[in-house]
């Protein structure tokens, strides 16, 4: 061999230096190998080792080697997927300022239409309604002018609007305030106290087949047991194909 010693690296770490005989194949340089101490070097100095002491070689795994081409190739191939992953990038941020240009395009279009139409539109003219005045119960007509028996028919008549009683007892009191005398009659009793005329005057007495009243003037008659048992000035409208009487 023409070594003089061999160097065995051990996995605990320790270097291990012996002498080694020119001649392996003696057995006696192998006897005195064997007898011969064995000098470890560690990291704190030099330590004397029994040559019988056991001890186990580490084996290392041979790491596997990569040619220059491969290497290149492999190099070659990250730069492209680094590159690709830059241009995606780049595109999604291109993409992205291009929908926000759109977004903000369609918003100012919304903005533009809605002037637009808020200037045709023609103004809105607010109309308060007309105040609408509370209707009024309507006080009763003066009393036309008349004289001796009307007249007093007119007055008393007016003097019971309000009253709760039926038609003959209006006119009944109206009587007898000129001095008539009267019991309880029905309407169709009352053509007694006067004559048929064809065109009334106030004071003379307005008589249907079950109704009884006084007409006032102005087409306006008062009458007892009026919606209900009121006494009320109304129309003379409202007593259709009446008769006339006047007073004497």
């Amino acid at each position: 061999m023409g070594r003089q010693a061999a160097v065995v690296v051990a996995a605990s770490g320790l270097v291990l230096a012996a002498g080694l005989p020119a001649q392996a194949a003696v057995s006696t340089d192998r006897q005195a190998l064997e007898a011969t101490a064995l000098s470890a070097v560690t990291t704190t100095g030099a330590v004397s080792v029994s040559a019988q002491a056991p001890f186990e070689l580490a084996t290392i795994e041979p790491v596997s080697a990569v040619s220059g081409a491969e290497y290149r190739a492999q190099v070659a191939a990250e730069e492209a997927a680094a590159a690709a992953a830059a241009v995606a990038q780049e595109q999604a941020a291109v993409q992205a300022q291009q929908a926000a240009a759109v977004q903000a395009s369609a918003a100012t279009a919304q903005q533009a239409v809605a002037v637009q139409t808020q200037s045709a539109a023609p103004a809105a003219t607010t109309v308060a309604p007309a105040a609408t005045a509370a209707p009024q119960a309507s006080a009763p007509a003066p009393a036309p002018a008349a004289s001796g028996v009307g007249a007093a028919l007119v007055a008393s008549a007016y003097s019971q609007i309000g009253v709760a009683q039926d038609c003959t007892a209006m006119v009944e009191k109206a009587l007898r305030s000129v001095g008539k005398s009267v019991g309880d009659l029905a309407p169709a009793q009352f053509f007694a106290y006067g004559t048929v005329v064809g065109s009334p005057q106030p004071g003379d007495l307005v008589i249907t087949s079950g109704h009884v009243a006084i007409y006032v003037g102005n087409g306006q008659v008062i009458s007892g047991g009026f919606d209900g048992m009121n006494t009320v000035l109304h129309p003379l409208s409202y007593l259709g194909g009446a008769s006339f009487v006047r007073v004497s």
